[in-house]
């Protein structure tokens, strides 16, 4: 997909601020028994069923902070939480299973807990569905319709510019709509007309409505876009797009996510 990659690494940040009441005449107990009392305080919570308890339990064995790191404990903790509604552990799931860096990425569970959190009107789990749609795997069947709808639920630039790149590059005919496409990268290149990924989006809509000069011409002006920029990482793909619309063919991409 053409906004691509930017699948951020999930950061996990302990706070615990657990305080606890003394008397004017309770003498102060060393550091590490006060951090022993606030443990067992948190493990009696969280087996009482309270979720804060057991979503800070859960990030606790994940890291390692502590206690002994157990990242299956962890997640047992989070997933306990996030059934009971905790939205913080719900996200820490589905960002976990999606990046699959601390965890094996498990795409289904994804799904499962980013659908949980949009139905809450999380923009991020709508964004991250989008990309899970529009690559599917590991069971997930992909669906550029389905793409399309979340990352028209976000609706900020980045989202759209997908929109309009789904709709110009998805292999199947069905979800494609080159007009629609068309209009939307040029409504987006409006506020930036030397983006290279804008520019790149209109060159893939030129090319499915047939109007290869103006798809070449385009793609053109992307590479060279490209070259002013920062990030050279998408040249040679750029480069060959260009190859392929000189042949008078479209482009199609499936986005790969998993290797499943």
């Amino acid at each position: 997909m053409n906004c691509r990659p930017w699948i951020l690494n999930t950061v996990v940040v302990l706070c615990l601020a657990v305080s606890s009441g003394a008397s004017a005449f309770s003498i102060p107990q060393p550091k590490g028994a006060e951090e022993a009392s606030r443990l067992a305080h948190i493990q009696l919570k969280a087996t009482q069923g309270d979720e804060d308890a057991q979503y800070l339990l859960g990030l606790m064995y994940l890291s390692g902070r502590f206690v002994a790191q157990d990242r299956d404990l962890g997640l047992q903790w989070l997933t306990d939480a996030a059934e009971l509604g905790h939205a913080k552990a719900q996200q820490t799931i589905a960002d976990l299973a999606f990046e699959g860096s601390l965890i094996e990425r498990d795409i289904a569970t994804a799904e499962q807990w980013y659908s949980e959190l949009s139905k809450q009107g999380n923009k991020w789990a709508n964004f991250r569905l989008g990309f899970i749609y529009a690559a599917g795997g590991q069971g997930i069947e992909r669906n550029c319709g389905k793409a399309v709808e979340q990352f028209n639920a976000v609706g900020d630039m980045i989202s759209l510019g997908n929109v309009a790149w789904i709709l110009a590059t998805c292999p199947e005919a069905q979800y494609r709509n080159g007009n629609k496409a068309l209009e939307l990268s040029l409504a987006l290149l409006e506020s930036d007309e030397q983006d290279p990924t804008n520019l790149d989006n209109l060159a893939a809509a030129y090319a499915e409505i047939g109007d290869f000069n103006a798809a070449i011409s385009t793609q053109q002006k992307a590479i060279k876009a490209l070259n002013l920029s920062k990030d050279q990482s998408k040249t040679a793909e750029f480069k060959q797009r260009l190859k392929t619309y000189q042949n008078y063919e479209p482009y199609r991409e499936v986005l790969p996510l998993t290797d499943n």
